[in-house]
C-alpha cells in the first residue's frame, strides 16, 4: 500500500497544478466536449499508477461504456500504451460494459451480460476486479452512459450510491463525462474534484484548454492551461 496521499496523473504539469497529484481514495470528474481528450487523460492516470513505480505498481480497472475494449486498446497503442500486456501481467483489468448494452456477446471475462446492464451490476464487477488484482485505481468512461435514462432524484441517488461504493473500496477514481450531458451537475456535486477540458476558439484558430474547477482537501492552480494531444498523449503548455 502507498503511504503518500496523492496519486500521479501521469502528466507532470498537471501534478504540479495539483501540488502532487489527485487525492488518494477520492473521485475526480473529468468533463469536456467530444474530442478534448477525456479518455486519453484517464489512460495517463491508469498507466502512471502501473509504470511510474514498477517495483510497487498500483493495479487498475478500466470500465468501458461507450467504446468496445478492443477499440480502446487500439487507440491506446497509438500513444505507446500496451494495455493487453498490462492485462496479461494482472496489473490492469478491463470491464466490458459496452457490448452487452448493444446486445452483443462480450469477449472479456469481466463483462456486463446482455440484458443485465445496471449500476448494481457494474459495481459488482468493479468489486470483483478489485479483489482479483488488488486494484487501487479506477476509470469509468464515461459515467454519463452508466446513468442513461435517469433524471432528477433517481440520477442523484445513482451518483451518490456509486461514489459511496468507490470510496468504500478505497479506489482513486476518474469518471469522465460529456460537458453538455444533461444532469452533469449532479456528478460535479458528488465528485471530490472536477477537471474541465475545453476549446478556445479565436478567429480561425481552435486550441484546447484545461482548468481545475475544484479539488477538495488541497490547494490547486486556477490557471487555464492550453494543451495539445500528440503522439505522447496530452501535453500541457505551461
Amino acid at each position: 500500500m502507498k503511504h503518500t496521499d496523492r496519486c500521479s496523473t501521469g502528466i507532470k504539469e498537471l501534478n504540479e497544478m495539483l501540488l502532487g497529484g489527485l487525492p488518494r481514495g477520492r473521485t475526480t470528474l473529468v468533463e469536456g466536449l467530444p474530442g478534448t481528450g477525456k479518455t486519453i487523460l484517464s489512460l495517463h492516470f491508469l498507466i502512471a499508477g502501473i509504470l511510474e513505480n514498477p517495483k510497487d505498481p498500483e493495479p487498475a480497472i478500466l470500465v468501458c461504456l461507450d467504446e468496445s475494449p478492443s477499440d480502446v486498446m487500439r487507440e491506446a497503442s497509438a500513444f505507446g500504451w500496451n494495455l493487453q500486456r498490462l492485462m496479461d501481467l494482472k496489473q490492469l483489468t478491463i470491464i466490458d460494459a459496452f457490448s452487452g448494452r448493444l446486445g452483443l456477446k462480450p469477449n472479456l471475462e469481466l463483462a456486463v451480460p446482455i440484458g443485465k446492464f445496471s449500476i448494481e451490476e457494474v459495481t459488482r464487477l468493479i468489486t470483483e476486479a478489485k479483489e482479483e488484482i488488488n486494484a487501487q485505481r479506477l476509470v469509468i468512461d464515461p459515467v454519463s452512459a452508466l446513468l442513461d435514462g435517469m433524471e432528477g432524484t433517481e440520477r442523484r441517488n445513482g451518483v451518490l450510491s456509486l461514489t459511496a461504493v468507490l470510496t468504500r473500496l478505497s479506489l482513486t477514481t476518474i469518471l469522465t463525462s460529456e460537458l453538455d450531458q444533461a444532469g452533469v451537475g449532479v456528478e460535479r456535486y458528488a465528485s471530490h474534484g472536477v477537471i474541465r477540458l475545453g476549446y478556445d476558439e479565436k478567429d480561425t484558430t481552435v486550441s484546447r484548454k484545461l482548468r481545475i474547477v475544484k479539488m477538495r482537501e488541497t490547494m490547486h492552480s486556477m490557471d487555464v492551461i492550453p494543451y495539445e494531444i500528440t503522439v505522447k498523449g496530452i501535453e500541457l503548455k505551461v
